[in-house]
């Protein structure tokens, strides 16, 4: 079986709405925190929970105003659609919120579609709404991503099946190392081939419909041998 996992900020969402969710209610603070994370000075779980205490108490109608004010990518709709009628396995697999990740697949009808990650419960206190995030998937011996995605790759895939991600940034560079077909963009392409990583270009979702279906259509698929090898890593590990 063929499963494809993609990442949303940035991904399945055109834009990074986490990172612009913090900064807008942060009034530009959230970028120091940020630059700690990728500096690897602080673990990702650190990091969304310093932004989330760094917002305070907030209006909540102006949080989901500001959350609605995104769009995903036009061409992601029908790639579940495709992904459905090939019986290809579809997973969301992010270090963001569920908030605005449930809110905006609602929004536009592929609620359907199966995803994980960083939980966020909104408080309410005398001030404002709190924002308080949770890490129901956090990997305890792995601190760099709160969402364990490369933990989700394996898990849910079985060693006949041909691992996909689909991905843009930093938390998709542990990802990447365990599938057999990537498809990258922006900094994740920057990180592919610096790792020798081989992998295919894209700017939407369009474009990776379009080599998908030339690869559901093939009787062999050869998986990456990298990959095949680190995740027989992994499971002898443990």
């Amino acid at each position: 079986m063929i499963r494809v996992f993609c990442d949303f900020d940035g991904t399945v969402a055109t834009e990074d709405v986490g990172e612009r969710l913090f900064l807008k209610f942060t009034d530009g603070r959230s970028a120091d925190i940020v630059t700690r994370y990728v500096n690897g000075e602080i673990s990702s779980h650190e990091c969304l929970q310093q932004e989330c205490e760094a917002v305070g108490p907030i209006a909540l109608d102006e949080l989901i105003s500001f959350v609605d004010s995104f769009e995903l990518d036009p061409f992601f709709g029908g790639f579940v659609r495709f992904c459905s009628a090939r019986e290809i396995d579809l997973t969301i697999v992010s270090d963001g919120l569920d908030f605005y990740i449930d809110r905006l697949l609602r929004r536009d009808g592929v609620s359907h579609v199966r995803y994980f990650a960083n939980h966020l419960e909104l408080t309410e206190s005398d001030d404002g709404t709190m924002l308080v995030p949770s890490f129901p998937f956090q990997d305890a011996e792995c601190p760099d991503c709160g969402n364990c995605k490369r933990n989700h790759l394996v898990t849910r895939s079985g060693d006949d099946d041909l691992i996909v991600y689909v991905g843009d940034g930093h938390s998709d560079r542990c990802p990447v190392q365990y599938a057999d077909i990537v498809f990258a963009k922006r900094s994740l392409i920057t990180h592919c081939q610096r790792q020798n990583i081989t992998y295919h270009a894209f700017a939407h979702f369009g474009d990776v419909q379009f080599r998908m279906e030339n690869i559901a259509e093939r009787r062999r698929i050869k998986k990456r041998r990298e990959a095949v090898m680190a995740r027989r890593g992994l499971f002898m590990q443990g």
